[in-house]
């Protein structure tokens, strides 16, 4: 089944475009420093003060989601440079993720990650296929942008991916939203900020109290229950910035295995 219009998956002819697998990589393409299991396989030291309860409750979050496709559109800045494209995605659990971006009305750029192979393809003639059997897609150094492919996924289909960490507690103000601290190792710290609803809205992490990156999250509930991110923000303090606006999200659509491999 082909990804959600207006995006085909078919080449057109145009002139190649200037740097679109970079494009790609500072969006989507990051290093899986994080695992996909909430808890680390180190021994977890919680508070006493539901930081445990509020953490399995954000691993719960849209649960029920297997699959997901959506739309929306992209703003990134580096070194002053400012880039706007539309783009489209499907996913299917644990972490299959397939991507379309498109610039001035035109196809740009195909990745698809199958769970074992990362795979890019130029629309417009650009670049040659790439294909590489990687379990962790790590391209950190060349973008600045420490997030990851899992939390990419996450994000796009409604959920929030903790990451591994070491100690946890919740900051409980008498006004203000709760805040939970995660210590992922003995130099980084990660905060989650939650609203009244408590859905995620911010994410911070910094190493020896100087900030890595901000995230941003403007989640809304559906009548039946299910989370969705109007808007996706990460600046970082390398000076990139980049937003996703979702028009469109759907949940649980039939999706063909086959647009993972690039195969469609």
């Amino acid at each position: 089944m082909a990804l959600p219009a207006p995006l085909s998956l078919n080449q057109r002819k145009q002139s190649p475009m200037q740097r679109p697998v970079l494009i790609l990589i500072v969006l989507f393409v990051l290093p899986l420093f994080s695992a996909c299991s909430l808890f680390s396989p180190h021994p977890v030291r919680f508070e006493q003060d539901g930081a445990e309860e509020e953490l399995m409750r954000l691993s719960r979050l849209n649960e029920g989601v297997t699959t997901f496709k959506g739309t929306g559109s992209v703003v990134t800045t580096d070194k002053g440079e400012t880039r706007r494209f539309r783009i489209a995605w499907a996913g299917a659990a644990p972490n299959l993720l397939r991507l379309e971006i498109i610039a001035s009305a035109t196809p740009v750029e195909s990745l698809a990650y199958d769970g074992t192979r990362l795979r890019l393809r130029s629309n417009v003639g650009s670049h040659a296929p790439y294909a590489k059997k990687v379990e962790d897609p790590s391209l950190a150094r060349a973008t600045g942008i420490p997030l990851t492919l899992s939390e990419i996924h996450a994000l796009l289909s409604g959920k929030f991916l903790v990451g591994p960490f070491e100690s946890a507690r919740l900051l409980t103000p008498d006004q203000g939203p709760e805040t939970l601290v995660l210590r992922p190792d003995r130099s980084r710290t990660k905060t989650i900020t939650l609203n009244a609803h408590r859905l995620p809205t911010r994410a911070t992490l910094s190493k020896a109290g100087k900030t890595i990156y901000d995230l941003r999250l403007t989640p809304k509930a559906d009548p039946g229950g299910t989370n969705r991110f109007r808007t996706i923000e990460l600046t970082t303090a390398k000076g990139v910035s980049a937003t996703i606006r979702i028009d469109r999200m759907f949940v649980n659509p039939s999706v063909d295995q086959t647009i993972f491999t690039l195969e469609q």
